[in-house]
Order: C-alpha cells, then structure tokens, then sequence
C-alpha cells in the first residue's frame, strides 16, 4: 500500500462525519430520479474513469461513501492512491443495487476529484523543484473539516506537510513577533511555555533574521516572509547551513524554479490547498471504455501472432503490468535496446520512454525500424540536460581550464538524448548506465585527469564515491552562476544539476523509519538517489542489479527497495516467499513511465497491418554516428 494502515485509519475516521455531512446534504429523503427511473432490485455496474492525465488521491474515502449509501455495493480500485494515471484510464469499479449507487456517484466523485486534484498539482510541483534540494510543504489554509483529507492528498502527490494544527507546532508570525515585543521575547515566552515543541519563526528581512539566528539554541527552523529570491539568496549565504530555511508566500508554479534555485530547504504554498482545481473523473454505467483490457490484450496478441518473428516488443521494467506481460523481452534500457537490435526483427515496438526508443534506433541493424506506443513519454531526467546548456557549460570549461578536450572527459548517462551522447562522441566521451557508471569513471580518468558528468547529479556523485573522490573534488553546475574560473581549476568532476523525479523522493528518515518498523529488514536503493540516502542503504544498485539480489534472496528475506514502485509490486508477486515492499511511505510511480497503454500499443501494432510506421523514432544520421561512437566506447570497456 502507498501509505500506512494507521494513516488510512486516520483518514478515514475525518472523513466520516463529512461523508454523513454530504450525503444527508445531497440524498436527504431520497434520491428522487433514481427512486423513479430504477426498478428495485436492478443491479449496475459503474467504472470510475480518469479524464484528464493526473494522480489518484482518496479512494479509501470514495468507498466509505458507497458503503454509506449502501453497504451491499462492492467497490473494487484497479490502481491505488498516489499512482499516476492517463486520460482514460479505468481507476476502480462499484457493482451494486442501481439506486444506491447512482445516488452515491456525486459525492464519492466530489471527494475524490478534490483530492486528486490536490495531489495532481503537489505532484506539478514537487517535478519542478526535483532537481533541487527545496522540498515542498502545505500550510493550514485547508478547508474546514477537511485538513486530514487535503494534507493526506499532498503527501500522495509527493509533498511534505506543515504542520497539522496550532498545537503540534510553535509558528512564530509577525502578529506575534509584534505582540510580543520582538523576536527574541517571543522565543524566550514561545520555550518557557512549550519546550518540548518545535520552533519555527517567521522573518520578514536581514535584520530580523539576524535576531532569530542569533537565539540559543538554535531554532528548528526560519521562514522567509514574502521574499525575493535575492533576499533568499542572501538569507541562505547568512544562514550557512545553521538552521533549515523555509520559503513561503506567493508561491505558485511558475516562481518555483526560481525560489528553490536559492538554496532554501523548504517551499511552502497554500495554493496546494486553497485553490485546488478538480481532477476531471467521471463515472460511466455499462460503457467500456478505452480501459478495456481484454479486447486490447487479445487484440495485440493477434497482431503480434501475424507478424511473427518480423516484430519484437521491448518492455521497460517500470511499465504497466498489461504491458510487461506482452513483451517479448523486459529489462533496463540499454539491455532491451541491444537485445531488441539483435533480433532479426524488422520492427521494433519499444514500450519504454523517447530516448531508449532512440538508442535502439542508433544501434538499429540496417532495415530495422524502431516504433514507440507514445512519442511525448520523455524522461523528466533526461530533459534537464540540453543540448545548448551542456555545450555552453563546456565552453565555460574550456575557457577556465585552457583546453577541455584535453581535461576532461564527458560522460553521459545513458538517461540522456541522443545529442548528448553524440556530444560525448566528438570530445572523447562515453556514455554509461547506473550499472557501470563506476567502470566508466575509472576509465575516463585514465584518459584525461578530470570528468563532466551528465545530466544525473546523485549517480555522478554516488559513483564517484565508489571509486574514492570525495566531496570537496566535486562541483554541481549552476547555469544561473557559473563558477568562478578557480574553483573549475580545483574540480576533478563536474556534475550536471539533474536528478530523477522518482528517485529523489526517497529520503533518509524512510531508512530510518522502514528499519524501526521491520527490524532486520535490508533496504536496497537505486543509485539515482541521493548520496544520504545511498550512504544508510545496505545495497546500491541499478534496476537489474535490484532484481538480482532480490532473485538469489533465500525464502523468509526482507527487502525494502527504493527505485519504481510498479517494478516493486512486481518484485512482491514474483517472490511471495518474501517481504518486498517500498521504501517509501508514498510510493512514487514515473508519470512518463505510464504513458504507454494497452491503446497506444495496440494503435502502433494495427499500424503495422496497414502498412504503416507508425510513431517510428529516428536520429539524424550524423548525430547518431557519434552517439554510437560513444556507446561503443562504453560496450567496449
């Protein structure tokens, strides 16, 4: 499950009297059409179907409202909250007494889509600030009655709460800075009275936060009020690390980038809460919908059976299970690109995101064609890396050092597009995956006595602490503010600021808290996370390296794994024999990872019938010479 019993618990004993609330509000006496159009006795079957891409939030509260309406109704969900859906997707079926179940649709529906509709803009928000250390929290300004609701939603989406109440937390605003006489009276009166609450105070410019940096101890944390991000990013030099940072007012979408750029520890926005836009959901009675997996499955079956050994389809480990099932091989990119190209296949369907389909295209056999189900499922890691933005970073480098070619050595994960491998390819570089990052390090800096590292930060820096470079030889790369020539002269690796949206929600006090409640569990961590995590880890390792382990555990082992949450649940129905759950408490899906559906699949496959490409992937001829030339290199070592 996404998230604890207790937690569930929790949410469902908040929801309760709101449910009775709302139906005694909208059935009252009856549910006057229904009563009238229904015979008794009529048994209906609803589908509860996403219309808008987006993450499902409050399905427990969606089926406490059924079973309130009518306790003979069976509600059964086909995903789970905090997972990622597409437009079309069934979420859950209700079977029941038709009156009931037409009279409870609105109100199940009205939980449900403000809910996911809060997780859907944490989870926006939580991408943006993903290649940052900032981590985004909600405030009180939740709706009354409904703040366990609406502070759950958030964690679904990937987001921190605040904290919960006025009790459970001392805040210290400017009413009470004012009223009290000033930061340092209402510090002292805040620990007289509370000493064993947190403290965090509010500051509105240097010299206030000066004051409250100066109390002792130190406080828990400081919040900059209404900031610019100059004043951010002077507070953050002023603070240096003593007491975490907290950025709040004004936030929206749009401004985050550039708040979190600063260098603050925490974001918070009440827009999370306060001004949520549904989820689109709708109920259909009857109707299948796009969602019909048995038609599709037998449908891509039958293609697949005519087109013989001339078509072979890859599936990526992080797929949807429907999608998994009909590969023909499954595995990590670079594994499936490989295994995919030495085929004597003529097509190549490629269930995986934009850049794997890409290398399979520039390791592609002459007559190989390479298709994708969905051409938009990019990779929110290999996006934060551009072509431009890498080559005005090496010129930057050249210019410090006198002659980049000859000091340094680009590597490129193989998470990345096929300009940036073909980059590497021309100055003597190499691509690598999570799985031999480490051999490629060493031979890179056999090569030239430094490397820029790219687009993935914590693999980069994980990796270079396995082959013994420590922090003080590594330099994140700020675009925004370049550094300065002499600390370039200092580096031996450059990191790119990129990072996993999926990896980078694994956090430290996960291990801790996994360990406490299952003594003697191991917990195994994709390299993609950060170094914090990687560090309290007993084992780090790509995804075939997790599944390894896990394959040669003996029955009654315990894993705690931080990479995909759909290669987890995989991992527990192959291995019943052991304990495999996720790390996290809100496990985290890959957005572009859910994009290929049995639709898409089935659309590209029909293509072939016709005689068409459909959706094929291709790489500029010269671009994927030198992509090759990089890859090779790598394939080589």
């Amino acid at each position: 499950m996404p998230t604890s019993s207790e937690s569930i618990d929790e949410l469902l004993a908040a929801a309760e009297p709101l449910i009775e609330l709302a139906v005694a509000e909208d059935i009252g006496p009856g549910d006057a059409t229904s009563l009238a159009t229904l015979e008794p006795g009529t048994i209906l079957q609803g589908r509860i179907v996403a219309k808008a891409p987006g993450v499902i939030a409050g399905l427990p509260v969606a089926e406490a409202v059924f079973r309130a309406v009518d306790q003979q109704i069976a509600f059964t969900p086909h995903v789970q909250d905090g997972q990622i859906v597409v437009d079309g997707e069934l979420i859950a079926e209700v079977v029941g007494p038709g009156r009931g179940l037409l009279a409870a649709e609105r109100t199940a529906l009205n939980f449900l889509q403000r809910m996911s509709g809060i997780a859907t803009q944490t989870h926006r928000m939580v991408s943006a600030v993903g290649t940052t250390d900032a981590t985004i929290l909600d405030t009180r300004k939740t709706v009354p009655g409904y703040r366990i609701l609406d502070k759950y939603a958030v964690r679904m989406g990937g987001g921190l709460n605040h904290r919960m109440s006025l009790y459970d937390m001392l805040l210290i605003k400017d009413n009470h800075i004012d009223g009290a006489g000033g930061i340092s009276a209402a510090i002292r009166r805040a620990r007289t009275h509370h000493p064993d609450l947190p403290i965090e105070v509010e500051v509105r410019d240097m010299a206030e936060l000066q004051e409250a940096l100066a109390a002792d101890p130190p406080l828990d944390r400081i919040l900059l009020d209404n900031m610019t991000p100059a004043q951010m990013r002077m507070a953050v030099q002023l603070t240096a690390g003593r007491v975490p940072l907290e950025a709040s007012g004004n936030v929206t979408l749009d401004r985050l980038a550039d708040i979190a750029a600063t260098g603050v520890d925490f974001i918070s926005a009440g827009s999370l809460t306060h001004s949520v836009v549904a989820l689109d959901i709708s109920m259909k009675i009857g109707l299948a919908t796009v969602g019909d997996e048995s038609a599709l499955v037998q449908r891509i079956r039958e293609v697949k059976a005519a087109q013989g050994e001339r078509l072979v389809i890859l599936a990526h480990h992080y797929q949807r299970d429907e999608i998994a099932a009909l590969a023909d091989f499954r595995g990590d990119s670079l594994q499936l690109a490989r295994q995919g190209t030495q085929t004597n296949a003529q097509v190549i369907a490629f269930c995986g995101v934009h850049f794997m389909a890409e290398v399979a295209a520039i390791l592609a056999k002459p007559g190989q064609h390479v298709l994708i189900p969905d051409p938009t499922a990019g990779c929110y890691l290999a996006d934060t890396a551009t072509s431009q933005g890498v080559q005005t970073a090496w010129q930057a480098l050249d210019d410090a050092l006198g002659a980049a070619d000859s000091e340094i050595t680009p590597i490129t994960y193989v998470n990345s597009s096929a300009d940036l491998k073909a980059f590497c390819g021309r100055h003597g570089g190499v691509v690598c995956t999570s799985g031999n990052a480490d051999r490629v390090i060493r031979w890179a800096l056999e090569q030239r006595p430094r490397i820029f590292f790219f687009p993935d930060q914590h693999l980069g820096r994980n990796t270079s602490h396995r082959v013994g470079i420590p922090d003080g030889d590594m330099l994140v790369w700020n675009g925004r503010v370049p550094p300065s020539a002499a600390s370039i002269r200092a580096t031996r690796v450059y990191l790119w600021p990129g990072a996993c949206c999926v990896h980078r929600r694994f956090r430290p006090d996960h291990v801790l808290a996994i360990r406490e409640r299952h003594p003697g569990i191991k917990v195994v961590v994709h390299p993609e996370c950060t170094a914090e995590v990687v560090a309290l880890a007993d084992e780090s390792g790509s995804t075939s390296r997790i599944i390894t382990l896990i394959e040669r555990s003996a029955p009654g082992s315990k894993w705690a794994v931080a990479t995909e949450t759909r290669l987890v649940y995989r991992l527990q129905s192959e291995h019943p024999d052991q304990l495999i759950i996720p790390l996290a408490d809100v496990a985290p899906f890959c957005r572009t990872m859910s994009q290929t559906t049995l639709a898409n699949l089935a659309e590209i496959l029909e293509g072939l019938e016709r005689g068409e490409l459909v959706n094929e992937v291709t790489v500029e001829h010269e671009t994927a010479h030198w992509a090759r030339v990089a890859l090779e290199r790598m394939l080589a070592l």
